[in-house]
């Protein structure tokens, strides 16, 4: 059994992303408490990066500044903002305390804390308009054969220059429009070959979740795909015509240069119009290898002008099609089917990719889970599911799959079901060449980009905190410090600094919305008595204020204690 030292290293990476970024944005929370503070001429007696047993302090001035052992924020203790300190100081400093100051110089003080937040989000919002945010450009890069992208005649490399009579420039504008109209026919203006085309295209609609957490209903248009696909060759057969080995990188056909398979499918295609025969450069090793397809005009005619039959005719094939590994006493293992094989078909299906293979199987597994009247997510196995069609070693065979049903949650903690057979792909997707990376220079231009993207996330935090509070929303969506956790070291190991910044930007939002909420106990509460206190020439009596804080810390613990309940719940299945 592992032990705790073992295991803390092997989350070395959690654990950074964990106290970057929940220490990151409470401590610039209280620096800005602090900084306001000293601005106002209040004394401040303590300034901690983090809490708990001090590991390190030391005295400048008035303020004493410490690094603590937690380091998941800090604290700033502020002298004056319990009235009773002043009151029983044995040498009180009114004039330099908080609950003597104007209101204006309190208020200044409280919403400091939440000001920094925001400002930390514009800050990173601007850094990264400044390093560039790559994009996919708004390019069908692969167009699956048999989806409904391709039926509807989209094509692999055609341009999408506008949906619907809006302009596109990227990838994720193309599929924002598509999923803001379900089971709608929108028009697509296309550059095909560098000639224009238009096309009309019946959107699907599939169930999903709005920023806010609300099940609502999307556009989808299958099959469409930005990323592309190494020239890397997979051969089904030892005698294939053309001389083309396992993991042969084709580099050229026909005298042009190809990076992708894309480009290669599309320089057989050309061949394949004239009936000419291929000639290809494909790196073998260190060693540049220059080979013939010889004659096809029978193979391109048999083909009827589809490039992937003309392929899988010549044993050419990409190694997404073929099995890289099988899962040892998977479904797949006990079907039979080994590292190599070629899957070809599945339920009947060409596969044409490893992606609709995935969704063969999940549908399949909910056909099979809905006939042996399933009600809920169980982890089971559906015997002789899925029919396979593979090849191996030049021979077609046909295999019998069991279908495991793996019991999951979505973001929400809603009770999910994945279908899988226990297989792994060769396939890897690659950024094609002419990759946007939308950038800014001018460090004016970065903050005012910056300053855009803060107001737009806290009018979404502060949109959804309504929709929360009105029961608009689940409250299945509140999320505490696991979920937070979870989501900080997912992001860093998996999708980079980049998103990683992204998500402490949003965070730091969050906290300073939450921050500002009129509840006793927060900094809105804090505001609240300061007002209260103005117009009433007075402040609240001590007994009034603790009843108050109370009310307010009792509220704070209890929403806590939820989003606690959640957060377990998201990694068990807790029920009462």
């Amino acid at each position: 059994m592992p032990d705790l030292l073992t295991i803390l290293l092997g989350k070395l990476e959690y654990i950074f992303a964990i106290v970057t970024l929940l220490g990151g944005v409470i401590a610039i929370h209280e620096f800005g408490h602090f900084i306001f503070a000293k601005w106002s001429g209040i004394r401040v007696d303590t300034f901690s990066i983090g809490f708990g047993p001090k590991l390190f302090s030391k005295k400048w001035g008035e303020t004493e500044y410490a690094l603590s052992l937690i380091p998941l924020g800090g604290f700033v203790k502020i002298y004056g903002q319990d009235p009773e300190e002043v009151a029983n100081d044995p040498n009180p400093q009114p004039s330099r305390s908080f609950s003597h100051k104007s209101l204006w110089r309190k208020i200044s003080v409280l919403v400091g804390g939440p000001l920094f937040n925001y400002f930390l989000a514009v800050a990173i919002f601007a850094l990264l308009a400044m390093a560039g945010v790559e994009k996919f450009p708004a390019i069908a890069t692969r167009v699956m054969p048999a989806t409904p992208a391709y039926l509807a005649g989209l094509r692999s490399g055609d341009v999408i220059n506008a949906v619907d009579g809006q302009a596109t420039r990227t990838f994720d504008e193309v599929m924002e429009i598509i999923s803001r109209n379900p089971d709608k026919t929108l028009s697509l203006s296309l550059l095909r070959e560098g000639a224009p085309q238009e096309l009309k295209v019946k959107v699907q609609q599939e169930h999903a979740l709005t920023p806010y957490g609300e099940k609502s209903m999307a556009g989808v248009l299958e099959g469409l795909d930005p990323s592309a696909r190494d020239a890397v060759v997979g051969i089904s057969s030892a005698n294939q015509s053309w001389g083309l080995k396992n993991e042969d990188r084709i580099v050229e056909v026909n005298g042009v240069a190809v990076s992708f398979w894309e480009e290669f499918e599309k320089g057989v295609a050309k061949a394949m119009e004239t009936a000419s025969p291929i000639a290809l450069k494909v790196k073998r090793g260190s060693e540049t290898v220059a080979l013939n397809s010889g004659d096809i005009k029978e193979s391109a005619k048999a083909a009827k002008g589809d490039v992937t039959v003309f392929l899988d005719n010549a044993g050419v094939h990409n190694p997404e099609l073929f099995v890289r590994e099988v899962v040892g006493g998977s479904a797949a293992a006990n079907a039979g089917l080994k590292v190599g094989d070629r899957i070809i078909s599945a339920a009947g299906e060409k596969i044409y990719g490893f992606d609709h293979l995935r969704a063969i199987v999940q549908r399949q597994g909910e056909k099979a889970a809905k006939a042996a009247g399933a009600t809920k997510p169980a982890d089971d196995l559906y015997a002789n599911s899925l029919s396979l069609s593979i090849e191996r070693e030049g021979k077609t065979e046909t295999l019998n799959s069991a279908i495991k049903a793996n019991q999951g949650k979505d973001p929400l903690g809603e009770a999910i079901v994945t279908y899988t057979i226990g297989i792994l792909s060769n396939g890897k997707p690659k950024k094609p060449a002419n990759m946007i990376v939308e950038r800014t220079l001018n460090p004016f231009k970065a903050i005012w980009i910056g300053t855009g993207e803060t107001i737009n996330h806290t009018v979404m935090t502060v949109v959804g905190l309504k929709k929360l509070a009105f029961g608009e929303v689940s409250a299945k969506s509140v999320g505490g410090p696991i979920m937070i956790g979870k989501l900080a070291g997912d992001t860093l190991s998996e999708r980079g600094w980049e998103d990683f910044l992204r998500i402490m930007a949003i965070i730091s939002i969050s906290l300073g919305v939450f921050n500002l909420i009129p509840v006793p106990i927060l900094d809105g509460g804090h505001i609240v008595f300061a007002v209260m206190e103005s117009i009433r020439g007075r402040p609240l009596s001590q007994n009034v204020q603790q009843m108050f804080l109370k009310v307010g810390l009792s509220m704070i613990l209890l929403l806590m204690v939820f989003a606690l309940y959640n957060d377990i719940s998201r990694v068990l299945p807790l029920k009462f």
